[in-house]
């Protein structure tokens, strides 16, 4: 089986599925969306539709992809914390009629799986900031895009991963099938972050979530050193914060970042203090010892703190 099949075999979506998601996710309304809890599903099919093999093609923390587990998995077969979880399934009927799904749970498992961004989270955010036009230069598998497209928001996204095109290219075809009165503009660049001219863009909003070091090895990205990341981060948020308009309508421009609190407090407090807000991100994950937020500083025309007076 090639990729395209492997994936179909773990998830079968529908078009029709993803017709009724975006009904359901057009019309929900910020209180709707607060009452949520980190295990709604609502909104992952649909992006699960466009960006799933891509997701499973992404290297997690322990180094491998699932493809590259399946490629192997004769290998792995002969591990012990693989076969207990093999005799698992085989013992409580799981996944018996798919050998395929039966291996994405135990990988899953052992090896972690990489995530989407859920559109849930995104609408909650445009929704609470309301921003006219939004930048995201890490922009990955889609969902602060579809959130955009839903509430009819401008967006600048922005990755590495030229991968990534026919997915988006995908999506915003079937958008402009689904939703002709639309006047938002999407521009999707792939490109690296650190050379785009922010300059020329007007943009009253950064929502995006970075790269976590070297948690997560995306496609076409690589490896850096700690010295590396740390010129990385300092380069690109301080790119981001300069160029950060005002709203027309709230007159205040938001930096929203989803990132683990070591690099938080490693390089975004000593860059601009304590954010303004901290926003725990609802997800659906089963560890209750790990978490993340989105941190959120506001821009009203004045500078943050003595580092932007230098």
């Amino acid at each position: 089986m090639d990729k395209r099949e492997i994936s179909n075999q773990i998830k079968q979506i529908t078009k029709d599925t993803v017709d009724i998601e975006w009904l359901k996710l057009k019309n929900i309304n910020l209180e709707e969306l607060s009452a949520l809890n980190g295990r709604s599903r609502l909104g992952c099919d649909f992006i699960d539709y466009y960006f799933f093999e891509l997701r499973l093609d992404t290297i997690g923390n322990k180094g491998i992809t699932f493809f590259d587990f399946l490629e192997n998995i004769e290998e792995y077969k002969s591990k012990k914390y693989i076969q207990t979880l093999l005799n698992f399934c085989q013992k409580n009927n799981r996944y018996k009629n798919n050998l395929i799904q039966k291996y994405y749970y135990c990988y899953g498992l052992c090896f972690g799986r990489i995530n989407a961004f859920k559109i849930t989270n995104a609408l909650t955010l445009y929704h609470k900031y309301r921003p006219t036009t939004i930048m995201d230069p890490f922009c990955g598998f889609g969902g602060r895009c579809a959130a955009a497209l839903l509430l009819n928001i401008n967006y600048y996204g922005v990755d590495l991963n030229t991968d990534l095109k026919p997915a988006y290219d995908k999506l915003l075809v079937d958008f402009d099938n689904r939703d002709t009165t639309t006047s938002a503009t999407i521009d999707i660049k792939f490109q690296d972050a650190l050379s785009v001219d922010y300059i020329s863009k007007t943009y009253d909003m950064v929502f995006t979530s970075p790269p976590y070091e070297n948690i997560e090895v995306y496609k076409h990205g690589e490896k850096k050193s700690i010295d590396e990341w740390t010129l990385f981060y300092n380069t690109i948020f301080r790119k981001l914060w300069d160029n950060l308009s005002l709203s027309p309508t709230t007159n205040r421009g938001i930096f929203a970042i989803n990132i683990n609190d070591k690099i938080y407090n490693k390089i975004l407090v000593p860059l601009f203090g304590q954010c303004g807000e901290i926003i725990p991100l609802k997800k659906s994950s089963k560890n209750k010892s790990y978490s993340e937020n989105i941190y959120v500083w506001t821009k009203n025309g004045q500078r943050m703190d003595k580092e932007w007076t230098k």
